[in-house]
């Protein structure tokens, strides 16, 4: 698929309806020939991303459901790169999950819940809340954030073993003010999160396992 050609029926509002186009124009606008544009064109239909209306004097095109996605994709990414974020906060949903139990052991050791107090304003209750991210957005936008700044945890030595540096971000579920933990050596890949707070979040918000929840994160 040649997006150039889809951005360019996309100007000419090919997204909203029909419009009279020929390949000398196509051409013309972008810098090929007439041949190499009605060629381009014919591709586009066969692969489904426009429908065309052929004349006998010109032909009607327009860009399909499928042609109209992958723009607003590009719309998309191109604002989340230009695009100066008036909030910055992040909105995150997934599904309530069992973990490993290793949060319970790490969030009692004395290296990680000083600091835990010290910089995110609580002493976290022993254990984190595991949330799955399912949709690719979700995953995304998890993604992202893992490449902002965050909040640092220092790694450290214990009864000679290293633990790892941890990157916290401030959070929110429902009323539960908390952080997101995201450990450098972790086993989580991005469509996991980790939740921790001053309470057991599963029973201050009546969560189980399999329950949707949407978390807020500030960045």
């Amino acid at each position: 698929m040649d997006i150039s050609y889809l951005i360019f029926l996309s100007k000419l509002g090919c997204c909203q309806g029909s419009v009279k186009i020929s390949s000398s124009r196509l051409a013309h606008n972008l810098g090929t020939s007439q041949q190499t544009a009605a060629r381009k064109i014919q591709k586009l239909e066969s692969e489904g991303y426009i429908s065309r209306e052929v004349h006998y004097n010109g032909q009607m095109v327009r860009l399909t459901s499928k042609g109209v996605e992958v723009i607003r994709n590009l719309q998309q990414d191109i604002n989340d790169i230009f695009i100066i974020r008036k909030s910055n906060e992040f909105f995150i949903t997934g599904v309530i999950s069992s973990g490993l139990g290793e949060g319970r052991y790490y969030m009692e050791i004395k290296g990680y819940k000083k600091q835990f107090q010290e910089k995110l304003g609580f002493e976290p209750y022993p254990g984190t809340l595991n949330i799955k991210l399912s949709t690719n957005e979700d995953i995304r936008i998890s993604q992202q954030i893992r490449e902002q700044r965050g909040i640092m945890i220092k790694g450290f030595d214990h009864n000679n073993r290293t633990f790892g540096s941890v990157k916290c971000f401030k959070a929110y579920i429902k009323g539960t003010e908390g952080a997101i933990i995201i450990p450098a050596r972790s086993h989580h890949s991005f469509d996991s999160l980790e939740f921790i707070a001053s309470s057991k979040v599963r029973i201050k918000e009546g969560l189980k396992d399999g329950d949707s929840v949407t978390v807020k994160i500030e960045v």
